[in-house]
């Protein structure tokens, strides 16, 4: 949310470029919730995982066991698998650059200027095709003055971290802005074999933003940025004094022997680390007509060895109860060019563009599991995958105010795209003899092509200067890929597109002399072949895998409300409410679901027919996971004079219904894959000091009451959020 200069009392005007523009939120019909950078420091938003309670119909997750990757879901569309063969259905940019992979889209916000968060399919001007949405992360550029901000914290669990910018002109001509952080914890669970503490954050960023201005029309910002981010999620319990604690025994070097290459050497735990480079040029060629190049390069190396379970304490293998084990190293290469103009008197403004992508992945990766009956430990895999993408696209859309209040949206795009696939085993590796020549012997293809078009129609009609309704279809889609994690060659059955159509009405309205803002949106999508696990049978055998077993249909309603009654005081609200369910289930998947019910006993006895995937072991279809019928976000904030002294207290509480945690799940089922109601207080007090300009003071706790609630889920493990957090900060900016 950029919060613009004041159009008189009351609320400020918000600017989005949801629409690849500068417009006002309230001009664009898209559900769009906003954050400016003051919001999220109020909220305690500290990284991209920190939004999921706090817009409507988000929810989501930390990876089980990675910290760094972020499952998140809109409108019941997600994805819960980091591995590189599976595309992103929420999307996340920054500066108007698509991040291709899951593996580190958790990272800490400093210095944001706002974060956009896009509901609904972004199929028509977004750098990559998305079926549940977008979270445009916009960046603060170099000022014209010398001005920064150094902040240092403390908080639970032994927390220290800084953060600070500098802005620092060197000319009218050549602006630069320097800007860093570091964050550092204990860890909150600890191991009880050895007493050392996991699910520890140690991390360190550094961003350099130069702004070029060669001439009046031309404007060049290129970033350099790296950060290195260690953030583990172990399986982890509630004992005694509300003490979180870690069963399993996984040590350093235990695996060595059983697993291949350097990864068998890893600590426990899970580090990624990004190097990332951005050249925007802007070249405004007349008062109507503006040209752009944005340049996106992109690296990411991932190492992890985590345990997805081991819970159980009678398990005391130092090589764990299921480890995984992975190293990574992924790279892309972007170039889009977008034109921005107004025609006809400016009564049509348009944007259109082209847009290339190509990504290389490298992945060694393992894992093992161990019987909980018979406790054998036997490995699954141990191999290196390499993927790849390449992919173009043409688009444009324009909207055009053919009557006085009347305002028509058309846009379209092609994107043309290929993928590669290759697996081998690792040489002296235990486990299948994987090989690209099997995979292809078996009949599945190494490459997958596809050719789509996505349009996007709306109408808009400002009824007053305030109220503004809109309908709208968008049409979005998430390419196929390759179950990675496949056992066998034979396994490899890439999975089809993910296709969605959402429709939309809203209203966009201010209210009470501008003082209240509402902005409603209700929707109805449905997405055909959704990308999810279920068994399927493969020459006989029935195997559990990613595949498209069913269409998706959601409809829902979405509110996004701020009140500002007085100078002083805010309150913000999101609703969110929606009806997910599955349709058109395929034959097969029925047919299991038939034969569970005839023979309950059979999920205890192992028989395919009753899984804790799409069906589960009492024969009931699956719900979509992470689509609570409800989500409510409220937060007050409110200033107060003492003295020469402003107090700052602001509260907030997040709330959702019960939802399915695991890859799928039923409400019936007994393995731990529904997360109960969930509730969340969030507090901080801010002091600002009239003697002291610049300096602030806060204290802050996040989960205040310490809940445990679960998040995901792996078989029948819950992976725990956050536990309750404090922590005090002092700012100055100068």
């Amino acid at each position: 949310m950029a919060q613009d200069a004041p159009t008189g009392s009351g609320l400020e005007e918000i600017t989005v470029t949801a629409q690849r523009r500068e417009q006002s939120l309230q001009d664009v019909p898209i559900a769009i919730s906003a954050f400016s950078g003051d919001q999220l420091a109020a909220r305690g938003i500290t990284d991209t995982y920190d939004l999921v309670r706090n817009v409507p119909n988000l929810t989501g997750n930390a990876n089980v066991g990675v910290g760094t990757s972020s499952s998140l879901y809109i409108r019941g569309i997600g994805n819960a698998e980091s591995i590189a063969t599976f595309d992103i259905p929420v999307g996340t940019y920054v500066d108007d650059v698509y991040i291709s992979r899951q593996n580190h889209n958790n990272f800490s916000m400093f210095d944001v200027e706002r974060i956009e968060v896009l509901r609904g399919p972004q199929g028509t001007l977004f750098g990559r095709n998305t079926t549940g949405g977008a979270i445009n992360v916009v960046m603060r550029k170099p000022g014209t003055e010398q001005k920064g901000y150094i902040e240092a914290g403390v908080g639970r669990f032994g927390l220290k971290q800084m953060r600070a910018s500098i802005d620092v002109p060197v000319s009218d001509r050549f602006l630069t802005k320097f800007s860093a952080y570091r964050l550092k914890d204990d860890g909150y669970a600890t191991q009880l074999s050895t007493g050392i503490d996991f699910n520890d954050r140690d991390a360190t960023g550094a961003r350099i933003d130069l702004r070029f201005l060669p001439s009046d029309v031309v404007t060049a910002d290129l970033v350099l940025e790296y950060v290195d981010d260690r953030n583990s999620n172990f399986l982890n319990v509630v004992e005694g004094d509300d003490r979180r604690v870690i069963h399993n025994n996984l040590l350093q070097g235990a695996l060595v022997g059983t697993f291949t290459g350097k990864k068998a050497t890893l600590k426990p735990g899970n580090e990624a680390t990004t190097q990332a480079a951005t050249l925007n040029l802007k070249w405004d060629i007349n008062n109507q007509l503006s040209l752009s190049s944005i340049t996106g390069y992109r690296k990411t190396d991932h190492d992890f060895l985590v345990d997805s379970g081991g819970e159980l304490p009678r398990v005391t293998t130092t090589r764990g109860f299921t480890p995984l084990l992975n190293m990574g190293e992924h790279e892309q290469v972007s170039q889009e060019f977008k034109l921005n103009g107004a025609s006809f008197g400016d009564t049509l403004t348009w944007v259109a563009g082209a847009y290339w992508l190509s990504e290389d992945n490298v992945t060694d990766f393992a894992n093992a599991s161990t019987n909980a009956i018979t406790g054998v430990f036997s490995v699954a895999g141990d191999r290196t995958m390499k993927n790849g993408l390449d992919t173009y696209a043409f688009y444009a859309q324009g909207d055009y105010q053919f009557a006085d209040r009347w305002t028509a949206t058309l846009g379209l795009r092609y994107t043309d795209e290929k993928k590669d696939f290759a697996i081998e085993r690792n040489p002296g590796a235990a486990g299948p003899a994987f090989s690209t020549a099997a995979v292809a012997a078996a009949g599945i293809p190494l490459e997958l092509k596809e050719q789509v078009w996505t349009p996007r129609v709306a109408l808009s009609f400002k009824a007053t200067d305030d109220v503004n309704f809109f309908a709208s279809a968008t049409n979005g889609f998430k390419s196929g890929g390759w179950p990675a994690r496949a056992a066998a060659n034979t396994a490899f059955i890439p999975f089809k597109p993910e296709k969605v159509w959402s429709y939309e009405l809203g209203m966009r309205s201010t209210f009470l002399d501008n003082t209240l803002r509402m902005n409603v949106t209700a929707f109805y999508s449905i997405t055909d072949d959704i990308q999810i696990p279920a068994r399927i049978d493969v020459n006989g055998t029935q195997i559990s895998t990613t595949t498209n077993p069913a269409n998706l249909d959601n409809k829902g309603l979405e509110i996004d409300a701020e009140w500002a009654p007085t100078d002083n005081f805010t309150l913000v609200a999101g609703i969110g409410i929606q009806n997910a369910k599955f349709t058109d289930i395929s034959a097969s998947v029925l047919a299991q679901a038939a034969a569970c019910r005839a023979n309950p006993a059979a999920f205890y006895q192992g028989a395919p027919a009753c899984n804790a995937n799409f069906v589960d072991q009492f024969g009931n279809i699956a719900t979509p996971v992470r689509s609570p019928d409800y989500t409510i976000s409220l937060s007050a904030t409110y200033d107060i004079q003492v003295g020469s002294v402003t107090l700052s207290p602001s509260l907030g509480w997040n709330y959702s219904d019960e939802y399915a945690i695991g890859t799928t799940g039923s409400p019936q089922s007994t393995n731990g894959t529904w997360s109960g109601a969930q509730g969340y207080i969030n507090a901080q007090l801010a002091f600002a000091f009239e003697n002291a300009p610049g300096l602030t003071l806060s204290v802050d706790c996040r989960n205040c009451a310490d809940k445990a609630y679960p998040t995901t889920a792996f078989g029948p493990f819950q992976f725990l959020d956050r536990p309750g957090s404090w922590g005090a900060r002092v700012r100055y900016k100068f």
